[in-house]
């Protein structure tokens, strides 16, 4: 029974919502883009999350007034005056709300931006640090290349300098045998 209440409740808050809505959801959006387009994005949370609540609270202010409209039928009226203390409770939650989760959101974007900056500087240092090494490393190698290359030049020399001996001699000799 109670999900059934709870259902035509939700369809009929819908249905008032859609029907007696002040601006139509593009033009909502559009004021909400404007109010919100400032520099710092933490302030425009806030504002932002200010003119939804004022919409949202506006929005149930026309709805009350069309229902009082419509109030003229036993029905409706009895209907209106029932409602009418849980609606405002309910404008004034949604607008008090509102506030409170644009302070949180404002919180969370604020310990998210120092985080980000936190880890920013540790991955910059990191790279440094990196950078660092891979010199000393690159100069390091570059110091035993240099030797090894030193060194087989001594090698390929001597042996450059025998090879050319043995030559002289084995030309001396055919020169020798040709006689």
């Amino acid at each position: 029974m109670k999900l059934g209440r709870y259902i035509i409740g939700l369809l009929s808050g819908l249905t008032f919502g859609m029907l007696f809505a002040p601006k139509k959801g593009k033009e909502l959006r559009k004021e909400l883009s404007k109010k919100t387009s400032g520099s710092d994005p933490c302030s425009s949370c806030h504002e932002g999350a200010k003119v939804l609540g004022k919409a949202f609270k506006d929005a149930g202010e026309d709805a009350w007034v069309e229902l009082k409209n419509l109030g003229e039928h036993e029905q409706v009226a009895a209907l209106v005056e029932l409602s009418q203390e849980k609606m405002k409770e309910f404008l004034n939650t949604a607008e008090e709300r509102g506030y409170d989760v644009a302070s949180f959101v404002q919180g969370k974007l604020e310990s998210l931006a120092g985080l980000a900056k936190e880890k920013a500087e540790g991955a910059k240092m990191g790279a440094m640090n990196v950078h660092k090494k891979a010199i000393k490393r690159a100069s390091a190698t570059k110091k035993r290349v240099g030797k090894k290359v030193a060194a087989t030049r001594r090698k390929v020399s001597k042996k450059a300098a025998k090879s050319t001996k043995r030559a002289a001699k084995a030309v001396t000799r055919i020169r020798r045998i040709k006689k």
